[in-house]
């Protein structure tokens, strides 16, 4: 719903200026004028749709400490709704001050917390939701808070892990394109100035390279403009589409070297999903369910899908994931002990914890792995560009030494 930003006057003609959600301006001035305000001006401000507003976004650390908050002043015996009013009150992002302030509205006014979660689809995921919701139903609310508390913990933990991963490399490479690109464009056509006045010729190597700097300089625009439309096209209708984030996903997880930390975050975000929403007391199915919209990658989440759907037909949970084929043979076996034993999602954690390592571990070793490539890579090609570049004048030296 859109954000309205208004100023009334309130019943002793003092000013009163605040921000609330509406469906429309229509109804959020039937809304003051039952509080007896008389509205001078109002303005949508923003769709609370959408993620960011001022510039600000609801990080998953800031959920993690509302959780944690809720959860202590429920178990202290604070009310509900003044325990999330106190929360909205002290909270410095101001899109997740103005949504809590909404949901205290909506708890004020006889609905459950989950329900005042669900008029946000954008900022609370359905895990989230049914989370809350499966703590209202079983009267735990604060232990809920608790679990979903330490679960956005994990999961926060390990994509800092995966970025970690990917932030050096990509820094590496970005910097020798970048050198490689000021090189191409500005220093080679100071030599060729240099060596067209001696009207002699050029080693092969120098000439590879004055070619390639010419040939950037007279179509950097064409390369631009074609690099810029290109890249719309590719994100709009094939990184955006279905089958597209399909063959990304699947590529993903064949790279060498890093196709095993994104299978490993994946097994860990399932396991550690799955674990959650057992431990809560949600079916397996629902459960299933809910895990595979927040997999966030095809290829695991037709494989859950594929699990559920023959949990459905009667299989088992461990000989459904041997069937759908790439679930690793230690998560069954770990899947088979707890089901066996009754303690499926403790287990769950503990194979989640496993695979969390498993990146922590490819994390730590990464630029031992990767920085002498790179650095071999970047010295390979800048060899040669100093080589095409100074070999005429060895050369000229060498002939006027002879001559």
């Amino acid at each position: 719903m859109p954000i309205f930003a208004y100023i009334a006057k309130d019943e002793k003609g003092n000013s009163v200026k605040g921000q609330e959600t509406a469906g429309s301006e229509h109804e959020l001035k039937t809304r003051l004028a039952r509080k007896n305000l008389v509205i001078i001006s109002i303005r949508e401000v923003k769709k609370s749709g959408g993620i960011k507003l001022f510039g600000s976004k609801i990080k998953t650390s800031e959920l993690v400490i509302f959780c944690k908050q809720l959860a202590t002043m429920i178990k202290g015996g604070v009310p509900l709704l003044r325990a999330v009013s106190s929360i909205a009150d002290e909270t410095r992002n101001p899109l997740f001050k103005i949504t809590l302030d909404e949901i205290s509205r909506y708890v004020k006014s006889g609905e459950s917390l989950s329900d005042g979660f669900k008029r946000f689809p954008r900022l609370f995921s359905p895990l989230f939701i049914s989370i809350v919701a499966a703590g209202e139903r079983v009267g735990s609310l604060d232990t809920m808070l608790e679990r979903l508390s330490y679960y956005l913990q994990a999961r926060d933990r390990l994509n800092k892990k995966i970025v970690a991963a990917l932030t050096y490399p990509a820094f590496i490479i970005v910097a020798f394109a970048g050198a490689t690109l000021v090189i191409t464009l500005f220093l080679v056509p100071r030599f060729r100035t240099i060596y067209s006045g001696f009207g002699a010729k050029l080693p092969f190597i120098t000439q590879i390279v004055f070619s390639f700097s010419d040939l950037m300089i007279k179509n950097i625009g064409y390369l631009i403009l074609i690099t810029s439309i290109v890249s719309i096209l590719v994100y709009k209708y094939f990184i955006k589409s279905v089958w597209g984030k399909r063959i990304i996903d699947g590529v993903a997880l064949a790279i060498p070297l890093f196709g095993e930390v994104f299978k490993n975050a994946a097994l860990s975000k399932f396991a550690r999903t799955l674990a959650t929403l057992l431990s809560q007391g949600i079916p397996i199915v629902t459960s299933l369910e809910l895990v595979n919209k927040a997999s966030e990658n095809v290829v695991i989440e037709e494989a859950i899908t594929k699990v559920k759907n023959l949990i459905m037909d009667g299989e088992s949970i461990p000989e459904s994931l041997r069937k759908a084929k790439i679930f690793p043979s230690l998560m069954i076996q770990m899947v088979s002990v707890g089901v066996e034993s009754g303690s499926l999602p403790e287990l769950l954690d503990k194979t989640a914890d496993f695979y969390e390592d498993r990146v922590s571990d490819f994390v730590a070793t990464l630029t031992t792995l990767i920085e002498p490539i790179l650095i071999v890579s970047l010295g390979i090609v800048m060899g040669i560009v100093i080589v095409a570049l100074y070999m005429p004048i060895f050369m000229l030296s060498q002939a006027a030494g002879g001559g």
